[in-house]
């Protein structure tokens, strides 16, 4: 039962919703085509063991119903039947037949795939592919297994007892099973607010069928974790004014609850305890929800300390290195925690990335993880008005980001510490092998340590200065990430909507220059022109890419009007169109701690002075342009003050002062 239709709550009388894979017995049929399912609890020598009744529609059993004797191996994992009949294709991997052979108590039967072909094969053409032999099959497929990658029994052991004590595993377990004891919490609510005659029959029915109702059951979750009573909130936004005249009622509902509390949506846990929903739960399913939380909660204070042995480029970027300072570090130590449990959460391993684009809204416990690591690390504000975007819109703002990246300087942490390390070896070496020369017996060998400890000390002064020069590209590199940070979050969050559309951004086809969006652009705002509402001619598109106001104007009029000349940028060529991307941000992090070579270096400390004047020049670009603005400002003023005397001057007016006076006071 793979669809969770919220609509079906409350229809007919029903209490919840039908859960998302979980097995329901038929148990009637409705004329009208729809069937009445109990849900599976339980299985046992004696029988099954069933839930409460649903009644579902003939458009839900059509739609978004399978047959539960089939299953994805995924969504096989865990269970256990009499007999079970796997599909093995030349494309399973073991750990795939192994779940779909293992789920038969008394049989499980293999049924091989030995012609193996395209699924958009023509008709006929399996006959033209040579048979193989189901035992042939099935050894290629034991062979094959890229999830354990050839490791020993020990070391997949230990793999998987890292999986199990994942923050992903405990949190998507826990957000299971939150959605299950909160299924119908809203629909109940509706059932008694139409009880209580607040809310009519008619719209109790419209709202359970409107499509936006899932959406709403999820801004209430959020809400709850955001603080709120989520049973008052829903109560609040239904009798605050009635559905008449309301064509889809669920989407006008989720307005009023977002309207309500706008600003006041934003989860905050200091816990993964606090995703535990304030409801009565039965004593074994508030101790499961709890353990789930203790162990990834223990999960992230784990990786907290692990981010500050490591050092992983993405932290030292967001939060700089962790402090000696005990109570220092332990804050830091908290605040990685949280970014660091949410790439776990979600599996994001982008070196410099920190939490990557936020998750959809109605994940609402890991949106919520998300915020609160976000917030840890001092990052902008993660809204945004991504969804109101056109496609074209979000691919600029991924490029904006691509262009920065173009003249980054290189990140040098690691290399930092690999080089500090090493001049430190050369400076302790250097004064080990003295210390032995002034006490060795032989001259000759006496001779050889002086010798070699006067070039450890000439290694340790070159590595010294290497150092300073990675210190410097360092902090260029800091200035860069911080001078790029809007671009960035905005490119980041720009990816996420561009994804959840299903736009893949490396695809070929998928590719577009800024200047072919624009095109299409304003071609489409051209052919919009005739059905639009013109409340001023410049709103017209020319296609001449000119406003037609612009024409109507005298040379000179914005100058006249006392509007200033826009502000070149630099003076020099735009550095996002000149600069290469350095091939080393692309290195394997597992490479990067080295020494590097005194040309590498000097090649990076280039590419930082580059950065810094770019850097330099925006600033004061910007504080150019700001200067501008005031005065501008400041000129639109006086001429309305000018306007405004010069309408005094022909209006009759008790007024003691002069206008010389009225306009003196005023400045």
């Amino acid at each position: 039962m793979p669809g969770h239709h919220s609509y079906v709550s409350g229809w007919e009388g029903n209490t919840q919703a039908p859960i998302n894979r979980r097995t329901y017995r038929v148990t009637g049929l409705r004329p009208d085509g729809g069937m009445i399912v109990a849900p599976v609890l339980a299985r046992d020598h004696d029988g099954e063991q069933l839930g409460e009744a649903v009644c579902l529609p003939a458009r839900y059993v059509t739609e978004d119903l399978t047959l539960g004797y089939a299953a994805t191996v995924h969504a096989a994992q865990g269970r256990t039947v009499d007999t079970a009949h796997a599909v093995i294709t030349p494309g399973t991997d073991a750990g795939g037949a192994y779940v779909a052979l293992t789920r038969g108590r008394d049989r499980n039967t293999a049924h091989v795939i030995t012609r193996a072909v395209p699924q958009d094969a023509a008709t006929g053409q399996t006959h033209q592919v040579t048979e193989r032999s189901a035992r042939a099959v099935l050894a290629d497929v034991i062979q094959r297994d890229p999830g354990a990658g050839g490791l020993s029994a020990l070391a997949v052991r230990e793999e998987a007892a890292e999986q199990a004590r994942s923050t992903m595993t405990h949190i998507d377990r826990l957000a299971k099973r939150v959605g299950e004891v909160t299924a119908g919490r809203t629909g109940a609510e509706l059932d008694r607010l139409a009880a209580e005659g607040v809310l009519s029959d008619l719209d109790r029915q419209r709202l359970s069928a409107d499509e936006a109702y899932g959406s709403v059951e999820a801004l209430l979750r959020r809400a709850e974790l955001a603080g709120h009573n989520p049973v008052a909130v829903l109560r609040d936004a239904v009798t605050g004014r009635d559905f008449d005249g309301v064509r889809f009622p669920a989407q006008a509902l989720h307005a009023r609850i977002r309207k309500s509390l706008d600003g006041q949506l934003t989860p905050r846990i200091t816990s993964f305890a606090d995703l535990i929903p304030d409801v009565e739960l039965a004593d074994s399913d508030r101790r499961l929800l709890s353990d789930h939380a203790a162990a990834a909660d223990e999960r992230r204070r784990e990786l907290g300390a692990a981010t500050a042995a490591h050092a992983p480029q993405w932290a030292v970027e967001a939060l700089g290195r962790a402090p000696d300072d005990p109570i220092a570090r332990a804050k830091w130590e908290q605040a990685a925690g949280w970014a660091a449990a949410h790439r776990e959460l979600v599996a994001h391993t982008d070196p410099a990335d920190p939490l990557g684009a936020a998750p959809p809204a109605g994940l609402v416990e890991k949106q919520a993880s998300w915020l609160t690591a976000h917030a840890a690390l001092g990052l902008r504000d993660g809204g945004g008005d991504e969804h109101e975007l056109s496609d074209g819109a979000l691919r600029i703002r991924v490029r904006a980001f691509d262009r920065e990246q173009a003249w980054a300087p290189r990140y040098v942490g690691d290399e930092l510490d690999a080089t500090s390390r090493r001049a430190e070896q050369a400076r302790v070496d250097a004064q080990l092998w003295a210390a032995r020369a002034a006490t060795a017996d032989d001259a000759a060998t006496a001779e050889q340590l002086r010798a070699d400890a006067a070039a450890a000390a000439a290694q340790a002064v070159e590595l010294a200065e290497r150092v300073t020069q990675l210190e410097d590209a360092d902090t260029a590199r800091g200035a860069w990430y911080a001078n790029t940070a809007a671009t960035r979050d905005a490119a980041h969050r720009a990816r996420g909507a561009l994804a959840a559309r299903g736009v893949n951004l490396d695809a070929d086809d998928e590719r577009v220059t800024a200047a072919e969006w624009l095109a299409a652009h304003r071609a489409e705002q051209a052919a919009e022109d005739p059905y639009r509402e013109i409340h001023h001619e410049a709103q017209l598109t020319d296609p001449d890419h000119r406003g037609v106001a612009a024409d109507a104007a005298a040379p000179g009029a914005d100058l006249a009007a006392g509007r200033a000349e826009p502000l070149a940028e630099t003076d020099v060529p735009d550095i996002r169109d000149t600069a290469e991307p350095d091939a080393g941000e692309r290195t394997d992090p597992a490479q990067r701690h080295r020494v590097p070579t005194a040309e590498e270096s000097a090649a990076t400390v280039a590419r930082a002075q580059t950065a810094l004047a770019e850097i330099t020049a925006r600033r004061h670009a910007d504080a150019a342009r700001e200067d501008a603005d005031r005065d501008q400002q400041r000129r639109e003023e006086l001429t309305r003050w000018a306007e405004h005397d010069q309408a005094t001057e022909h209006t009759p007016t008790h007024d003691t002062h002069t206008d010389d006076d009225d306009l003196a006071l005023r400045q």
